[in-house]
């Protein structure tokens, strides 16, 4: 009778182990959280920077359809089409959204009742979305790499290939504020560069811009930072060919595919950083709490091709400042 008890007090505690063990391995999966991407840009003609962060999340361990789920929308380069498209993320209810540059404010805009965190690329605090870099205190945090400033240095980079006196022709979008033009056209003033401003929205805005830079017989042109110029890129270094004119970009990828010249932080490193930020969002991190970062690299990349291709002679002194030089 003893052995017999104890058997059956043996097999009831394994079955009861059994069935208190059961339970957890059947819990349901937890719900997959939404993340909105929200461009400016085009899928089509930068689909690096979307590359990038879906690294990014992978390298921060998530994994699509597993944990996470990436709504993306890219304006191809059509501003106007900003906010119908954070509207149609909005109406997804994601617990953040990626929105570099004038992106944010179309998303800001279609959250605002939802209090959606939002996560950018730009200068956030002169453009009044972050209280200040270490706290920006409000429902945007991401990166700030100073774009205007970046416009007026990359003229000064130009500017060394040029005899003094020249003129140069900055090339902007219609949406580029009336402060980033007046920087770079203060910087000309004191380098003794002549500037003339163009703005274009199409194509072949464009092409007049370029018309009008051999009327008035300027000698170099900056790019102004730009998704839509730079969506049209490639249609810009042809131009820039075909006009025998040395150009400056925004991103040090240009001047790998062809253009004379880039400087800028990596696009691509930046793209990695939003998706730390997404990460630590999804986490419970809130964004007023997560400090803006700045890129630490700034690159500056010459094609010694291009400039062959264009009978333009690069000075020592600045090949000697490039951190990469494509011969």
């Amino acid at each position: 009778m003893k052995r017999r008890s104890w058997l059956l007090a043996t097999t009831s505690t394994t079955l009861l182990g059994g069935l208190v063990a059961r339970p957890s391995r059947a819990q349901p999966e937890r719900a997959l959280q939404r993340i909105g991407y929200l461009s400016a840009g085009s899928a089509t003609l930068n689909p690096a920077g979307l590359q990038s962060f879906r690294e990014g999340l992978r390298e921060r361990g998530h994994v699509e359809g597993r944990d996470v789920m990436l709504d993306v929308r890219f304006a191809e380069g059509r501003a106007q089409d900003l906010p119908r498209l954070a509207a149609e993320l909005a109406a997804l209810k994601p617990a953040v959204i990626i929105a570099p540059g004038q992106a944010a404010n179309a998303a800001l805009a279609a959250t605002v009742t939802a209090a959606t965190p939002i996560v950018s690329l730009g200068d956030l605090v002169a453009w009044g979305y972050a209280a200040q870099l270490g706290r920006p205190g409000g429902r945007v945090t991401g990166i700030s790499f100073l774009p205007f400033p970046l416009n007026a240095k990359r003229l000064e980079l130009l500017a060394l290939n040029l005899p003094r006196g020249s003129a140069v022709l900055n090339l902007a979008d219609l949406d580029a504020l009336p402060e980033a033009m007046q920087l770079v056209e203060d910087t000309g003033r004191a380098l003794g560069l002549v500037t003339h401003a163009a703005r274009a929205r199409t194509p072949a805005e464009i092409d007049a811009a370029f018309v009008a830079a051999r009327r008035l017989r300027v000698a170099g042109v900056n790019v102004l930072t730009s998704p839509f110029l730079y969506n049209l890129r490639a249609h810009i270094y042809q131009l820039a060919a075909s006009a025998k004119l040395p150009a400056i970009y925004q991103w040090p990828d240009a001047a790998r595919e062809g253009g004379l010249m880039a400087y800028g932080p990596s696009l691509d490193a930046m793209n990695r950083q939003l998706a730390g930020y997404a990460s630590r969002i999804l986490g419970g991190a809130k964004p007023a709490d997560l400090p803006i970062e700045q890129p630490t690299r700034f690159e500056l990349v010459i094609n010694l091709k291009t400039a062959r291709a264009l009978g333009i002679t690069i000075p020592q002194s600045l090949l000697l400042r490039a951190d990469e030089v494509i011969e």
